[in-house]
């Protein structure tokens, strides 16, 4: 039988237990996110956080194990934070509205942090019980509205990743601009070199998305959840 050194067991209880320890490692989410905003994913890094917060790179691991736990934590301040603003369903709100509500929500909140979408995508989610509070609360309402429970997950699971998907594409292509406003968004979006003599459909469809309503991100998001949730509801009948 192996036995663990009682001074590792106190070891890690003490560096997960204390309110200094904590609080310390709260002060190492918040420097990484900082540095998540202003270098992006690629340049983050346990040595870059420590030279931020001043402290010698090996001291960090005393707080932090290594760069997977330092994600899964970065991961779970970005969804606690968007999450906190999900309310439960309202008066006169169907379920369908609730679940569009949530994708939205979950785009806004990867989207919040420079590659934010990254963060989340690389970290062990369903770990951090950031989504637990969320998913639980949509399967009681796909419950309540008659769908059996693994398709109440299904159904939830696919907005979530839809949410996530779009949200990465956005952070990631370059055809996808860095603009706050719709008007910006306009004018920074280019057209897609697309031959119409040799695919006429989709020429003519890109050709409505970038002169129409439909190049507002928000406005294209909304409507993809949407069609998802309506193909959802739709199951029941099947």
């Amino acid at each position: 039988m192996n036995v663990v050194p009682l001074f590792l067991v106190v070891n890690a209880v003490t560096r997960h237990g204390s309110d200094d320890t904590l609080e310390r490692r709260r002060a190492i989410v918040g420097a990484a996110l900082a540095l998540l905003d202003e270098s992006g994913f690629d340049r983050l890094s346990l040595r870059r956080v420590a030279s931020h917060l001043e402290m010698h790179a090996p001291g960090l691991y005393w707080y932090i194990e290594s760069k997977q736990e330092l994600i899964d934590l970065m991961a779970k301040a970005i969804l606690d934070e968007g999450f906190a603003t999900v309310p439960p369903l309202v008066d006169g709100q169907t379920w369908k509205d609730w679940l569009i509500d949530l994708a939205c929500t979950t785009r806004q909140t990867l989207l919040a942090h420079r590659d934010g979408a990254r963060v989340v995508a690389s970290s062990y989610v369903l770990h951090t019980g950031s989504l637990s509070p969320v998913i639980e609360h949509a399967l009681e309402l796909l419950e309540s509205a008659g769908f059996e429970r693994l398709v109440a997950l299904g159904g939830t699971l696919t907005l979530l990743r839809y949410a996530t998907g779009i949200a990465l594409d956005e952070q990631a292509s370059p055809l996808q601009p860095r603009a706050s406003s719709v008007d910006e968004q306009l004018a920074a979006t280019p057209a897609l070199p697309i031959d119409p003599a040799q695919f006429p459909r989709m020429a003519d469809a890109m050709r409505r998305v970038h002169e129409g309503k439909l190049r507002n991100r928000e406005r294209v998001f909304r409507w993809g959840a949407q069609l998802i949730v309506r193909g959802l509801a739709e199951s029941l009948h099947h």
